[in-house]
Parts: structure tokens; sequence; C-alpha cells
């Protein structure tokens, strides 16, 4: 679904707006009468693009983009404006908007086009953010190789796979926790990222009974990647959905750390963006922790040779 925010001072032009635009179903508009209603809304309130006016009162279109792009320099921006002035249209490209749209015409073409930039000013934004994350992501495994060949101490290798998965990841947090073999629980062992103590709120176990039924204890148990593209809404993260929603927590992930066949325990990802997690990028990161889990378990068989041999 997509979430668009229309601004214009003319009521019954939102109205119509909305209800050619809403058709098909998978646009949802929201409607604001005024640049500084639609502030406050951009504000509190996701939207995946903005169509506006540009000649309303108090504040126009195009002083409304130049505030939108000193806060939100990706979001989708289009001018849908009766004014096809020349040096309008130059101005409102060159302040960022990603689109022109004259208005004019039959209301049914007119919002059938308005209909068709929405959709390909979102996908093009969508791609640009898809690699956006792979090359993150990429940077992330490249910088994480390096501290697995040059690191030889286990705590200080973990430390820095959640400083990089953050610093360059641009994740939100990571931690990593690993199994008490004696007592079953996962434990946090290095983290970094915005905290602001939601670790020391978990109570994780690998055992198949509630506390085992989060991400971190699925993937240790079951010994694949868990995925969760929307906390607010996905029951296993129910426990702890209102402290996640607080730090800005919206997607996470959770990688098993193997040692040869058995899992270990797991390193978590959190992603201030809903639907982080695809397919490409959850392969990306069961390599990068397949790279730490062989590190972890060449230290182990390094720590059991005697000195002699070595």
């Amino acid at each position: 679904m997509i979430s668009a925010l229309y601004i214009d001072d003319e009521p019954a032009l939102l109205d119509l707006g909305k209800i050619f635009l809403e058709r098909a179903g998978d646009i949802q508009i929201d409607t604001a009468l005024s640049a500084p209603e639609a502030l406050v809304k951009i504000r509190s309130t996701q939207y995946d693009v903005i169509i506006s006016d540009y000649q309303m009162p108090v504040m126009d279109g195009i002083a409304l983009l130049k505030i939108i792009r000193s806060e939100y320099p990706d979001l989708p921006f289009i001018i849908f404006t009766g004014k096809g002035r020349e040096d309008v249209v130059i101005e409102a490209l060159n302040s960022g908007a990603d689109h022109y749209i004259q208005k004019g015409g039959a209301p049914k073409a007119q919002f059938a086009e308005l209909n068709h930039t929405i959709r390909r000013a979102v996908e093009r934004k969508h791609a640009t953010d898809a690699i956006l994350h792979l090359n993150r992501l990429y940077s992330v495994i490249s910088r994480t190789n390096r501290a697995v060949i040059h690191i030889r101490n286990r705590q200080e290798l973990l430390d820095e796979a959640c400083h990089i998965a953050v610093e360059e990841g641009k994740f939100l947090m990571a931690w990593i926790g690993m199994v008490d073999q004696k007592t079953r629980q996962v434990r946090p062992v290095a983290a970094c990222g915005y905290d602001d103590g939601y670790l020391s709120q978990l109570s994780i176990t690998v055992d198949n009974v509630p506390q085992g039924m989060g991400l971190t204890g699925l993937a240790i148990r079951e010994g694949h990647p868990t995925i969760c593209n929307e906390i607010q809404s996905d029951p296993r993260m129910e426990k702890y959905r209102h402290e996640a929603a607080r730090r800005g927590y919206r997607s996470s992930a959770g990688i098993p750390i193997r040692n040869g066949s058995a899992c270990i325990g797991a390193m978590r990802f959190y992603a201030a963006e809903p639907g982080f997690f695809s397919d490409q990028e959850i392969h990306l990161l069961q390599e990068l922790v397949d790279d730490i889990s062989f590190a972890l378990e060449l230290m182990d068989k390094n720590s059991h040779v005697p000195s002699d041999t070595r």
C-alpha cells in the first residue's frame, strides 16, 4: 500500500483527488489544506510520497518543498499545480521536486497521470533504497572480514562486529547473544547502537516455551534466520513491542551463530524502516554471520591446541 499526503487549499479538489487516486485500492491518500498542516502530519506520520499544490496561503508548495528536502531529503515530492509558468517549473525542479504536473483538463485524465507519476516516484525510491541497503551490507561484510582476519580475541571480535553493523550498516542497534549451556538462557555478550536499556529487559531461552518463541530463540533452536519486517504487528514481538517502538525499531532479524553443526548463539539486527529485510539482505547477513562463526570456531580450536604443538 502506497501512503501519500496530498496538499491543496481547495477542499473540493482534495476530495476529488482522494476519490480518484484511491480507486485502485493500493494507494491511501491523507490530505492537508495548507503547508503548515502538512508539516505537522509529515513529522508525525510516515508517507511514501508528497503531492502538493504550488500557490497556497501562508506558505507555497516550493517553500514547503525546501523544508521537506532539508528534513527528509529522499522523500518523493510531486508539484501538482495550475501554475504552469516556466520559472515556477524551473524553481520547483531546482529545489528538489521529483516531478511537476500541471492541473487542467478532464479530472479523469489528470488524476490518471498523477496516479502513474506517484507509482513511478515510489518505485524509483524503493529501487534506490534497495541499492543503498545492499551497498551498506556489502560494506559491513567487507569490514567484518577484515576484522576476522586481524582480530584474535573473541570478545573484541564480537564487539567489533556489532560496531560495524551499526556504523556501516546504519542499523539502529545490533547485538550478539550466546547460549549458556547450563541454563539454556541466551545472554547478550556484545552490542552497539541505541539500546537505552532494551537488552536488560530481555529474557530468552532456546527451549520450546514462550520465552523461546521470539526471533532469537527460534533462530538458534531451528538453525535458520528469523525475520520480522513489522515489529508492531508481529506476535513474536508482542512482549517487547512497546519498548521497541519507543526506540524506533521497526523491523528486525535474527541470524544463528554456529560452531560446527550446533547453533551456539545469534546476532540480532534492528532497522528503523519497516520491511527492511528482503531475501537478498538476509542472504548477505547470513554470509556475514557465517564469517563470524568460522572465526569463533577457529579461535576455539586454537585455544585447545597444546602450546608446544602450535
